[in-house]
């Protein structure tokens, strides 16, 4: 921010310089508007800067690790590695720096205004962002608000440098010798399932009784047992009950009697709305348990005024956002678009991965006549060839239409093969049409149409009694 810019006036201001926030931006100029963002950090907000971009980072760093210690497997002499944290987060941050400025080229680009500080809604259309003492104040014809979420606490967790939240954990200077990751959601898995392979001791408790309790229960109690044989310690349907400081860490104890002595303690239970402090009250913008209240079109109740991103709750995924935050720009713009949620594809980057889209056996089987199948990755010629057996692709069709009621894939690069069985859904398909398309050979996709033969009694690489139920 320049000191002479004091006011700046537009046809679209972006709250918010996150996933929605961004990308919203660069569509509402693509559609030749006048565009600022207003951002109190960085762009790409928690995506890029703190989460999905840096946890895929530092896993990948894992994943070479992983794979230098299974040198002998392919054929080479044992290769010894010993890990540079630091030299793991300063890559992370390589990227995550190089990512941010190809968004500020875009914005260049785009001739679309960053105003960087923190903005706070004042009047309708009118944002006035405060930084280092000095006021700038924006009037837009339409504001669409895009703040985002940030990572939840407990109280029982004392505040010391060596118990982190999720936006922090990859800012980490050290490797953990003992990690307790507490909450068994996406995060909470893929933090322990990453810093297991760095080499941490890891033990991951959770509140409910099953990891990644919202998706299938098959495929979950598989990751589990992965979890397990890659010996990180899982503790389910239990709570922390106390927390005390040590010489050397902390000494934990769980509601059933159980001490454990980590050295590190992971927080991943949930995040919180950013709706605090931004001037909602001053507009009468409706607000529901913390989150914007908005229609499927992204607008709130107050006229002219949009919200997009996490802010909204629902979905908290950096794509829905993404989706989000265009849909409201569009809108915003003229264009009429509209919010549709029935095909949301969601990806945990553990190792292996899990990618989803749909609902689960249990839920469909509760509403529909179904059929299931399913086909392991063991089974098929690539996955051998990489060495990477672990893992199954499953899919949920309804017995009577064919069409695809949900999927679940945990393996090699599951967050990538659900896209096409996201795709077949949102074309509503049926699952003969994944049937009747020819796959290449050889590839991981080959196990999405092993599924989809199984699902109409033609499996090719499995014996009948295995590949349906």
């Amino acid at each position: 921010m320049r000191n002479e810019d004091v006011y700046t006036k537009v046809d679209i201001a972006f709250l918010g310089g996150g996933p929605a926030g961004y990308q919203g931006a660069i569509r509402s100029a693509q559609l030749g508007a006048k565009v600022v963002v207003v951002e109190e950090r960085f762009v790409g907000g928690v995506c890029l800067n703190w989460g999905c971009i840096p946890t895929k980072t530092v896993r990948a760093s894992a994943e070479v690790g992983r794979s230098l210690r299974r040198a002998r497997e392919y054929g080479f002499k044992a290769v010894e590695t010993v890990l540079d944290m630091a030299a793991v987060v300063a890559r992370k941050q390589r990227v995550v720096i190089g990512l941010r400025r190809s968004i500020e080229r875009l914005f260049q680009a785009r001739k679309i205004d960053l105003i960087e500080g923190r903005g706070r809604l004042i009047a309708p259309g009118k944002i006035e962002v405060q930084r280092n003492g000095e006021s700038h104040l924006v009037e837009a014809a339409r504001v669409i608000i895009a703040t985002g979420s940030r990572p939840a606490d407990l109280p029982i967790f004392p505040k010391t440098p060596r118990v982190f939240r999720a936006d922090e954990m990859l800012d980490i200077t050290y490797l953990p010798q003992h990690l307790l990751v507490v909450g068994g959601g996406a995060v909470g898995v893929e933090m322990a399932a990453i810093f297991r392979e760095l080499g941490s001791q890891v033990t991951l408790v959770e509140a409910l009784e099953h990891i990644l309790p919202y998706e299938d229960r098959e495929v979950s109690a598989y990751l589990l047992a992965v979890l397990q044989r890659h010996k990180v310690k899982v503790l389910c349907g239990i709570t922390v009950e106390s927390v005390v400081e040590t010489a050397d860490g902390f000494s934990v104890r769980l509601v059933d009697g159980t001490e454990i002595a980590p050295d590190t303690i992971l927080q991943a239970v949930g995040r919180r709305f950013n709706t605090e402090g931004i001037g909602l009250e001053n507009l009468g913008i409706e607000v529901e348990r913390s989150r914007i209240v908005v229609d499927a079109h992204l607008q709130t109740n107050v006229p002219g005024h949009y919200a997009a991103g996490d802010v909204i709750g629902g979905w908290l995924l950096a794509h829905v956002a993404f989706a989000e935050g265009i849909c409201a720009a569009e809108h915003a713009l003229g264009l009429g678009s509209s919010m549709d949620y029935r095909v949301v594809p969601r990806c945990v980057f553990s190792i292996p991965e899990y990618g989803a889209v749909g609902i689960s056996e249990e839920e469909a089987r509760s509403k529909f006549p179904i059929k299931v199948a399913s086909f392991p990755f063991k089974s098929l010629g690539m996955a051998q060839a990489m060495g990477e057996l672990e893992g199954l692709v499953k899919i949920i069709a309804h017995a009577e239409t064919d069409q695809i009621l949900g999927a679940h894939i945990i393996g090699p690069h599951g967050a990538d093969l659900i896209a096409e069985i996201a795709l077949a859904m949102r074309a509503q398909a049926p699952a003969r049409m994944i049937l009747n398309t020819i796959h290449t050979h050889p590839t991981l996709s080959e196990a999405v149409l092993e599924v989809a033969q199984a699902l109409h009694g033609q499996a090719i690489h499995q014996p009948p009694e295995e590949a349906s139920a």
